[in-house]
């Protein structure tokens, strides 16, 4: 692949099907548009590899220089932690799941980074092993994390409620905030975290909503929010986003430089 002379990232697809005008249903893929609009602004330029052969995994992998995983309207299918589908209405996204968890478990042993939002940090989560909340709904005591179905979709993506960094955690230090409001429109939600993930940032009715891979020199975070809506003007989110573009940034100086680096003679 050419060098772009810009950090690539990997915007891993959704698969859905939709109704034409006409009524009649295809199926397409779909890529996240607000994911990708926040990378090139930042200054990455957004790729995605739909539906790969996982044996063409590590081959693509090093072409990139980062992972996000955007939301999507399909949920992560509980079969995936053990447990069966317990709504009918789930759309479920197989495709998805087998790519993306594949990649997530091989981006982070490559130290390529990954970032994940709301469906993507459940991707992240299931991938390395935890367990979701099928129906935050069912929960007693839980916070509305969810959106309505009447309301639009700036109104779906305001702030929800707060969330409470760890003190002293990574979150806070890359925020530079203990405690401010996000946005909240999810049915899925972190049961139990995967192996190798650290907590960062709970919700006042203890859902987790931030967390990270435990290793600092991998870039690896699921946020269960959106900084990539907002950021411009949301501070905490800015600071997120700045902080993964940097990861890039500095995977993409080492991958050029690697690929440009003269030949070593080989010494008998």
């Amino acid at each position: 692949m050419a060098q772009l002379g810009a950090p690539v990232v990997w915007v891993v697809a959704s698969h859905r099907l939709l109704t034409g005008p006409s009524g009649h249903q295809q199926l397409y893929t779909l890529v996240d548009e607000a994911g990708q609009r926040t990378l090139l602004n930042l200054g990455l330029q957004p790729l995605c590899y739909p539906r790969l052969p996982l044996e063409r995994l590590e081959g693509a992998l090093a072409t990139v220089d980062g992972i996000l995983l955007g939301g999507s309207d399909t949920n992560v299918d509980p079969r995936r932690f053990g447990e069966r589908p317990l709504r009918g209405e789930f759309e479920i996204d197989t495709e998805r799941d087998a790519l993306a968890h594949a990649l997530i478990r091989l981006a982070i042993a490559r130290r390529v980074p990954v970032i994940g939002f709301c469906h993507g940090s459940q991707d992240i989560n299931v991938a390395l092993g935890g367990s979701l909340h099928q129906w935050l709904r069912d929960l007693p005591g839980a916070l509305q994390h969810w959106e309505e179905p009447d309301e639009t979709i700036d109104e779906q993506y305001v702030e929800r409620h707060f969330v409470t960094c760890r003190p002293g955690g990574a979150l806070e230090r890359m925020t530079r905030m203990g405690r401010f409001p996000v946005s909240s429109l999810h049915s899925q939600g972190v049961k139990v975290l995967g192996e190798g993930l650290v907590a960062e940032a709970h919700a006042d009715d203890g859902l987790v909503e931030a967390f990270r891979w435990h290793d600092p020199r991998v870039f690896a975070w699921g946020f269960q929010f959106h900084p990539e809506w907002g950021w411009r003007w949301h501070p905490a989110y800015g600071r997120i986003m700045e902080a993964y573009a940097g990861a890039c940034r500095e995977r993409h100086a080492r991958r050029v430089g690697a690929a440009h680096a003269p030949l070593q003679p080989i010494v008998a």
